[in-house]
């Protein structure tokens, strides 16, 4: 059954999705959601009668099928809180020699977190890789459960920032823990400010452990999408 979106969806059975007409535009805001997934180049919905029948989506070689349609499931999932149908999404991928080996190579990665607290406040170290080169940002703040997420991601779009020499470009949206598919994972909200405009971009790690490095490498992964636009700008 798929989740539905109150006042304007309607379930139709089994793996079925009905939208009304009135609400295409919600499906070009799951198009949207789709095209950022890493490694997706394009996603088109294809809907009869108003219903969803498949999601068809064009990837480059860097991930596998599986990644990319869990991926999906799980940033549509967080972000409109629709349970998509993964046997409707189907995968096609480019040849890897039409892939981006430059582009994946200067991706963020995650080093190190250090994190100590005392008398209720939390300091938060984080250090990233980009290309050749590290960079370390510190951030504290209340000692809470919830805040500390927040301060790791916040940590994290310092460090980033900091590589990139720019500034309040990235702000922290939210950061959730999320069960999903039978793992446990987490997914940050990033907001990118460019032009005066504000893009949303969502990141998401499965949690095998360690929860503050899967909120890390959470934010890394909502960068990472968008990276090419924010280093052109």
């Amino acid at each position: 059954m798929v989740a539905a979106r109150p006042g304007s969806r309607k379930n139709t059975g089994a793996g079925g999705m009905a939208i009304k007409q009135e609400n295409a535009q919600y499906i070009q805001e799951i198009e949207t959601i789709i095209s950022q997934v890493q490694g997706v180049v394009s996603g088109r919905i294809v809907c009869q009668e108003d219903e969803i029948l498949e999601i068809h989506v064009l990837a480059n070689a860097s991930r596998s099928p599986k990644q990319v349609v869990r991926d999906i499931e799980s940033a549509v999932l967080v972000t409109l809180g629709v349970q998509l149908d993964h046997k409707k999404i189907s995968v096609a991928q480019l040849d890897s020699g039409l892939s981006l080996p430059a582009e994946a190579e200067n991706r963020f990665r995650f080093r190190s977190i250090n994190y100590t607290a005392e008398n209720g406040k939390a300091e938060i170290m984080i250090t990233i890789d980009a290309g050749s080169s590290s960079h370390t940002a510190k951030l504290s703040g209340p000692n809470t459960r919830q805040n500390r997420l927040r301060l790791i991601a916040g940590a994290t779009l310092s460090a980033v920032e900091k590589s990139l020499n720019i500034e309040g470009m990235l702000t922290v949206g939210e950061v959730q823990k999320v069960h999903f598919s039978g793992q446990n994972v987490i997914a940050a909200a990033v907001f990118l400010r460019l032009h005066n405009q504000e893009e949303v971009l969502i990141g998401t790690a499965i949690n095998r452990g360690d929860e503050l490095e899967t909120a890390v490498r959470a934010s890394l992964d909502a960068i990472n999408r968008r990276l090419t636009i924010i280093k052109s700008n």
